[in-house]
Order: structure tokens, then sequence, then C-alpha cells
């Protein structure tokens, strides 16, 4: 099955912001995670929205790909070039590639080339998967603080080798590499048959592979399990902010650094009360005699009701400010003010003695 452009994976426009995109993922990863998504094309989709999501956030492989397509997130692979063009012109191809021509050389071919005099080879980075999950909270567990218990499914290590790979927890010299971690082939290129230097794909660079293979996790050193973690969310935390919890992601194979797991904190809205930053905001009903004559009238807080004097002759509309009444400051001590916006309430029915009353009030302006 072909590969569906990215930004029709994400739905979104391909002119659409980093913000735009965000949104986007996260609702869709939100819709077809495997954990919650039991349909047969779930984990698949997921999977493609993940690798839309990686290439779309980040500025410089989103210009690759909006130049080359496909291509241009995982390196050219054959021709296109003339072999009269300057170094200038490879680079400029590429973006402003920076670099040695070795290091073009190899993100177009996926390894070094010896006809260069590369002999920096460089294993495989094996750190785990950074993890991504959202929870949500209530708008009033975002003002005064709370915490979670969230669970989500990683690769820890294992136990039956202790994230070795081996029950003897040993290893020995691959013998597809013969222990150096690298594989030598001969290609033709543009450039003529060079000998190319890549990863072992056995070892993976590592040049040494189990001496007894675990079968417990397929001697990689770890296993899929559910996993636990108490997120402890501080006090007047915004909507849409991101807590980063360092090595609680995947571990990596054969127990290199484990990833981290990011927490998405969505924010309920209230029923009452509208958040800005750290202020808060909320309409109070008074009736037209204590917008005249004004008086005092009870409102609502996030810290609980609190009195307010209304000055006479007030307007609906009016805002008032009630100080240091608003949410805790997200960063930096104290607390925003409460805005509250003056609703004057015009009475639509009226028994005999108050319509006499208001007869009264005219005639006395009139």
């Amino acid at each position: 099955m072909a590969k569906r452009d990215y930004y029709e994976v994400l739905g979104v426009s391909k002119n659409a912001t980093k913000q735009e995109i965000k949104k986007a993922y996260r609702k869709l990863a939100k819709q077809y995670h495997p954990d919650k998504n039991k349909s047969a094309d779930a984990e698949e989709k997921f999977k493609e929205i993940q690798e839309a999501y990686d290439v779309l956030s980040d500025d410089q492989k989103r210009s690759a790909y909006d130049q080359y397509g496909f291509a241009g997130t995982k390196g050219f692979s054959g021709g296109g070039f003339s072999s009269e063009a300057s170094w200038g012109d490879f680079s400029e191809a590429f973006g402003g590639f920076g670099g040695s021509l070795d290091d073009l050389l190899q993100g177009m071919f996926g390894g070094s080339f010896a006809g260069f005099g590369n002999s920096n080879f460089k294993a495989k980075s094996h750190r785990g998967r950074d993890l991504e999950v959202s929870i949500s909270i209530s708008f009033e567990d975002a003002v005064f603080g709370c915490e979670k218990t969230i669970k989500y499914k990683r690769y820890k290590t294992c136990g039956g080798c202790n994230g070795s790979g081996s029950t003897n927890k040993k290893t020995k010299s691959c013998s597809n590499c013969n222990g150096s971690g690298r594989s030598v082939k001969i290609q033709k290129t543009i450039f003529g048959s060079m000998q190319m230097v890549s990863t072992c794909e056995v070892c993976e660079g590592s040049g040494q592979i189990p001496d007894k293979p675990c079968g417990k996790c397929g001697a990689t050193g770890r296993v899929l399990t559910e996993d636990s973690l108490t997120v402890k969310i501080p006090a007047g935390i915004p909507d849409g902010v991101t807590l980063r919890f360092e090595g609680r992601g995947d571990v990596g194979p054969l127990g290199s650094e484990s990833g981290d797991l990011f927490v998405n904190i969505e924010v309920e809205p209230s029923e009452i009360f509208e958040r800005r930053g750290d202020d808060i905001y909320v309409d109070k009903k008074i009736p037209v005699y204590t917008a005249v004559l004004g008086g005092i009238v009870e409102v609502p807080t996030v810290q609980g009701d609190v009195k307010m004097k209304v000055p006479p002759g007030v307007q609906s509309e009016k805002v008032l400010k009630l100080k240091g009444k608003g949410a805790p400051r997200f960063r930096g001590g104290g607390y925003g003010d409460q805005y509250v916006r003056l609703i004057v309430e015009i009475p639509t029915k009226l028994d005999k003695e108050e319509k006499e009353l208001w007869e009264k009030l005219r005639k006395l302006k009139e």
C-alpha cells in the first residue's frame, strides 16, 4: 500500500502552523492509540500518524519533505546530479546541508565511504523511544494542583536476562561482522564503484551479540509491560502544558539508555469561570436596584465566595477587579486577579405593586 502524504495523514494544509500540526497530531494520536482503539488497523494508523508528526514537527525534516517528498526524509539513493557539479551545488540541493562530503554521502546512501578516507565509524544509537500520553484534569485541579496516576505501556528491562539479551549475561563476537560492528559492501554510485561501510544489521554496530539468547525477550533485553506513574501536577498549570519525565519512556535494547515520557495536560473548561493566564473572569448578575443604588453582592471565586462592593449607578457590562483572587501563578509566587463583569437584570414580569412603583418613578423623572 502506497504511503499517504504526511499532511493528508494529519488532516492539515501545507501552510499549517506548528501549533495546528501539534493539535491535529494530539487529536488523532488519542483517537487511534492502540490502548484505547481496538480496531484491527489502529496500530498501523497510529504509527502512520507518529511518522507524519515526526517529520512535520521538525523544521529541517519538513523543509526536506516539502522539497523532495518522502525521499527528502531518508536521503537520496540514486542519481540526479551531474558528475561536474560542485560541492556548493550539492550543499544547496540539500537545503544548506552543513558538513563534509562524506557526511552528505552518508545521508544519501546510509553508510560511510572508505574511498573518502573516513575511519571514524560510529555505531547506531540505541536510546529508547520517547513516549507521549495525554491526561485530562478539571479546572479546579489545574488551579490548585493535584496528583494523577497514569497507566501506559512501555518497554522495560527484561528480568530473565537483566537487560543483557543473554540468559548467562554474556556476549560473544558477532559472526556477521567479525566483531567490528561494520559491514563492507561494494556499490555502484554516480561517482563509480565505491566501498561502503555501514552498520552491521545483526549486532547494530556493537560488534557483540548475546551468547545464549534469552527466549523471554527475544534477545533484545527488554519486554513490553504496563507501567504506572504518579504525576504531581503543580498549582496554576495552564491548558496545553507538556511535562517531561526523564527516563520514563522505552528502555533501549540490551540495557541501553531509556527515552523520556511526555505528559500533555488538557484542562477541562469550568461552567462558571474563564481563565486567561493567571487571571480569572466571571459574570455576576445583579438586580437593577443594586445597579442604581449600589450595595454589597456575593461573588464566587476559585478561593471561595467573597463579598464585593458595587458602586451606585453602575452600568451593565462594567468590569470590577478583585485583586489577588485569581489562580496561583504557574511560574513565580502570588496569585492573579479576578475580574467580575456585572450583568444588570431587567425584570420581565412585575406584580401590581412593583408596576405601580415603576410608574411612580417614571412620573417623577418626566
